[in-house]
């Protein structure tokens, strides 16, 4: 539950009195890109200034992020933040060239639970008999993701913990190519958004073998929980938020934050989230930065457990 926003009066301030730059840092067409655009849309039309997306994706979205870690603090150039940018690599205590520190995280905007999908043909219909077979056969089912050190693939070592299995890893260079083999059968699984595999799923390509949320999400009420399958302590998701650089104004972080939490509350971009699979999340840009560090100790803990190799190749 998000906590109650604080109230601020914007007053007369002149923001933004010119068009703001939202850097995305991955390709168009990923996940971040498709919400960032439909936020924007509604956010230019509110504000009477353009919000323009910019993608500047590479390293595992530290391109992009370090554009908005080095610009003027001053509102016009945000950023959508996600765990991959924001969280991954400090959790991997990886060289990056910026810190935690040299942001301002002004809202999180929606988050999603992440789906264990298999191709239709796989010989595993539910949680139990895919965790039978990965027992039966250590080592020789395969889990593909988007990269070493990606959301998707600490999803498959939190998997691999929890329900003490032994799968190997196979990583891609993008969510695209490895749902590609996975629907060509090259590989057994992969942990993706919803949204990423909606249309295999519904043309009957992909099973849907759990999600890893604590309840049923209600754009795919029929895919159960782990929890409901005997795996309660697995709980993971991604996310979606805005940071700007450290040291924008106060008012200005405050403003940004209140027209987003009006804008994310409309009754249509509720709707395109549901549609996606995404819950909207809101709050105020305290709430966002204590989510952010607790992801940083909850992954920090994973690599440690996981002894993943620290050298991220997306």
């Amino acid at each position: 539950m998000t906590p109650a926003l604080a109230q601020v009066s914007s007053g007369s301030m002149d923001y933004p009195s010119k068009p703001v730059r939202w850097v995305v840092p991955y390709s168009a067409g990923a996940s971040n890109d498709v919400v960032a655009r439909m936020v924007a849309q509604k956010l230019s039309v509110k504000w009477g200034h353009a919000v323009v997306v910019e993608n500047r994706a590479g390293a595992g979205g530290t391109i992009g992020t370090n554009i908005v870690a080095k610009a003027e603090p001053d509102g016009y150039t945000l950023l959508m933040s996600n765990p991959g940018s924001n969280a991954i690599n400090f959790a991997f205590n990886a060289q990056s060239p910026y810190e935690p520190t040299d942001f301002s995280h002004i809202i999180l905007l929606g988050s999603a639970p992440l789906m264990l999908s298999t191709n239709a043909n796989f010989p595993a219909s539910n949680l139990q008999e895919l965790l039978a077979l990965a027992r039966a056969k250590p080592g020789q089912l395969t889990g593909g993701s988007s990269g070493n050190g990606g959301s998707s693939h600490l999803a498959l070592e939190l998997f691999k913990l929890s329900a003490n299995v032994d799968i190997r890893h196979i990583p891609y260079k993008g969510a695209a190519p490895a749902i590609n083999d996975l629907a060509g059968g090259q590989i057994s699984m992969v942990f993706t958004t919803p949204a990423s595999v909606h249309a295999l799923l519904e043309a009957g390509k992909f099973k849907a073998i759990a999600i890893s949320a604590t309840t049923r999400n209600p754009s795919f009420p029929d895919v159960p929980t782990m929890a409901e399958q005997g795996l309660s302590d697995f709980n993971d998701r991604i996310w979606f938020g805005v940071s700007a650089p450290a040291g924008t104004p106060r008012t200005v972080v405050m403003k940004i934050n209140q027209d987003l939490n009006d804008v994310i509350r409309s009754p249509d971009i509720q709707a395109k989230f549901k549609s996606l699979g995404l819950d909207v999340d809101g709050g105020s840009p305290e709430y966002f930065s204590q989510e952010i560090a607790r992801d940083i100790e909850r992954l920090s803990q994973l690599i440690k457990k996981s002894n993943i190799e620290t050298n991220r190749d997306n």
